[in-house]
Protein backbone atom coordinates (compact mmCIF):
# COMPACT_ATOMS: atom_id res chain seq x y z
CA UNK A 1 0.00 0.00 0.00
CA UNK A 2 1.23 3.71 -0.86
CA UNK A 3 1.79 5.67 2.32
CA UNK A 4 0.06 9.36 2.00
CA UNK A 5 2.79 11.95 1.67
CA UNK A 6 2.07 15.37 3.38
CA UNK A 7 2.46 18.32 0.52
CA UNK A 8 1.87 22.04 1.24
CA UNK A 9 0.37 21.17 4.48
CA UNK A 10 -2.47 19.05 2.65
CA UNK A 11 -2.88 15.42 2.41
CA UNK A 12 -2.77 14.64 -1.14
CA UNK A 13 -6.48 12.96 -1.18
CA UNK A 14 -7.76 15.82 1.01
CA UNK A 15 -6.12 18.56 -1.53
CA UNK A 16 -8.11 16.49 -4.17
CA UNK A 17 -11.19 16.04 -2.80
CA UNK A 18 -11.52 19.66 -2.11
CA UNK A 19 -10.15 20.89 -5.28
CA UNK A 20 -12.91 18.77 -6.66
CA UNK A 21 -15.82 20.01 -4.26
CA UNK A 22 -14.72 23.73 -5.71
CA UNK A 23 -15.38 22.85 -9.21
CA UNK A 24 -18.54 20.80 -9.04
CA UNK A 25 -19.75 23.94 -6.69
CA UNK A 26 -18.48 25.98 -9.32
CA UNK A 27 -20.04 24.47 -11.92
CA UNK A 28 -23.51 24.39 -10.22
CA UNK A 29 -23.33 27.90 -9.89
CA UNK A 30 -23.07 28.18 -6.46
CA UNK A 31 -21.09 30.12 -3.54
CA UNK A 32 -19.60 28.64 -0.89
CA UNK A 33 -22.68 30.32 1.30
CA UNK A 34 -25.38 28.93 -0.95
CA UNK A 35 -23.71 25.09 -0.58
CA UNK A 36 -22.99 26.04 3.09
CA UNK A 37 -26.93 26.94 3.47
CA UNK A 38 -27.97 23.79 1.19
CA UNK A 39 -25.80 21.57 3.52
CA UNK A 40 -26.73 23.26 6.66
CA UNK A 41 -23.17 23.68 7.94
CA UNK A 42 -20.86 27.24 7.78
CA UNK A 43 -18.99 29.06 4.32
CA UNK A 44 -16.23 28.61 6.59
CA UNK A 45 -16.43 24.58 7.00
CA UNK A 46 -16.74 24.87 3.04
CA UNK A 47 -14.21 26.94 2.74
CA UNK A 48 -11.70 24.59 4.81
CA UNK A 49 -13.41 21.60 2.77
CA UNK A 50 -12.18 22.98 -0.64
CA UNK A 51 -8.33 24.08 0.85
CA UNK A 52 -8.03 20.35 1.74
CA UNK A 53 -7.73 21.43 5.77
CA UNK A 54 -10.53 19.54 7.24
CA UNK A 55 -12.09 16.12 6.71
CA UNK A 56 -14.91 15.27 4.47
CA UNK A 57 -17.09 12.65 6.35
CA UNK A 58 -18.96 10.25 4.54
CA UNK A 59 -22.53 11.60 5.32
CA UNK A 60 -21.47 15.22 4.44
CA UNK A 61 -19.62 13.94 1.42
CA UNK A 62 -22.72 12.39 0.16
CA UNK A 63 -25.18 15.16 0.71
CA UNK A 64 -22.48 16.72 -1.21
CA UNK A 65 -22.66 14.64 -4.00
CA UNK A 66 -26.59 14.75 -4.05
CA UNK A 67 -26.75 18.90 -3.91
CA UNK A 68 -23.87 19.65 -6.71
CA UNK A 69 -25.72 16.53 -8.66
CA UNK A 70 -22.56 14.69 -9.03
CA UNK A 71 -22.09 10.63 -8.63
CA UNK A 72 -19.60 9.63 -5.29
CA UNK A 73 -16.86 8.42 -7.53
CA UNK A 74 -16.39 12.14 -9.03
CA UNK A 75 -15.05 13.31 -5.54
CA UNK A 76 -13.06 9.84 -4.61
CA UNK A 77 -11.60 9.95 -7.37
CA UNK A 78 -11.00 7.31 -10.46
CA UNK A 79 -7.14 7.79 -10.99
CA UNK A 80 -5.60 5.62 -8.68
CA UNK A 81 -7.23 6.83 -5.55
CA UNK A 82 -10.48 4.91 -4.89
CA UNK A 83 -10.54 4.29 -0.92
CA UNK A 84 -11.96 0.63 -1.85
CA UNK A 85 -11.41 -2.21 -4.19
CA UNK A 86 -13.98 -1.37 -7.43
CA UNK A 87 -15.35 -5.02 -7.22
CA UNK A 88 -16.18 -5.09 -3.38
CA UNK A 89 -18.93 -5.48 -1.60
CA UNK A 90 -18.12 -1.96 -0.29
CA UNK A 91 -18.32 -0.70 -3.71
CA UNK A 92 -21.63 -2.35 -4.75
CA UNK A 93 -23.17 -0.50 -1.66
CA UNK A 94 -21.40 3.01 -2.44
CA UNK A 95 -23.23 2.67 -6.18
CA UNK A 96 -26.32 1.30 -4.19
CA UNK A 97 -25.95 3.94 -2.01
CA UNK A 98 -25.47 6.46 -5.47
CA UNK A 99 -29.09 5.35 -6.72
CA UNK A 100 -30.49 5.70 -3.39
CA UNK A 101 -29.50 8.42 -1.22
CA UNK A 102 -32.43 8.23 0.59
CA UNK A 103 -31.83 4.70 2.13
CA UNK A 104 -28.25 6.16 4.33
CA UNK A 105 -30.48 7.32 7.17
CA UNK A 106 -31.25 4.01 7.65
CA UNK A 107 -28.26 2.19 7.00
CA UNK A 108 -26.36 4.35 9.77
CA UNK A 109 -29.36 3.87 11.87
CA UNK A 110 -28.50 0.14 11.77
CA UNK A 111 -25.10 0.04 11.68
CA UNK A 112 -25.71 2.24 14.86
CA UNK A 113 -27.23 -0.47 16.25
CA UNK A 114 -24.53 -2.89 15.22
CA UNK A 115 -22.28 -0.73 16.95
CA UNK A 116 -23.67 -0.81 19.85
CA UNK A 117 -24.78 -4.70 19.66
CA UNK A 118 -21.24 -4.95 19.86
CA UNK A 119 -19.97 -2.94 22.84
CA UNK A 120 -23.27 -4.18 24.78
CA UNK A 121 -21.56 -7.77 23.81
CA UNK A 122 -18.11 -6.72 24.90
CA UNK A 123 -19.05 -5.26 28.22
CA UNK A 124 -21.26 -8.00 29.21
CA UNK A 125 -18.24 -10.44 28.55
CA UNK A 126 -15.97 -8.55 30.76
CA UNK A 127 -17.74 -9.98 34.08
Amino acid sequence: MKKATVENGKAPISASLGHRIRTARKDAGMSQGQLATALNTTQSAISLYEAGQRSVGIDMLLNVARILNRPLHYFLGQDGEMLFVSDSEIAVLIADLERNPEDLPELIAYWNFLSWRRSASATNGRH
